[in-house]
């Protein structure tokens, strides 16, 4: 089974997110926002900061990436602007990238 990084490469997370997603996240992530509490190869777990703590888990699962955030407001694809600046922090920080 691939690992979160794995999945969460930046061409395939570019595609599932989308324009909008992608800017979002890259700016939250470029402010500091993202605090990785947990970073293992099938788990991540994080925090960002966005008018209040949003928790995030990013989890590899055999039907690929399984992605939630408290914020209650997933596009279509799923993700949100939290779980792509932390699937961008989780790709920056995995071993060999």
């Amino acid at each position: 089974m691939a690992s979160v990084a794995d999945l969460v490469e930046p061409e395939a997370l570019e595609k599932r997110a989308g324009e909008y997603l992608q800017r979002a996240g890259a700016v939250l992530r470029e402010h500091g926002h993202v605090q990785i509490i947990e970073f293992g190869p099938m788990r991540v777990t994080a925090t960002v900061e966005d008018r209040g703590a949003r928790s995030v888990v990013l989890g590899s699962t055999t039907a690929g990436l399984e992605a939630s955030c408290d914020c209650d407001a997933p596009a279509a694809s799923g993700l949100c602007p939290h779980v792509v600046a932390v699937a961008i922090e989780t790709w920056e920080r995995a071993p060999g990238r």
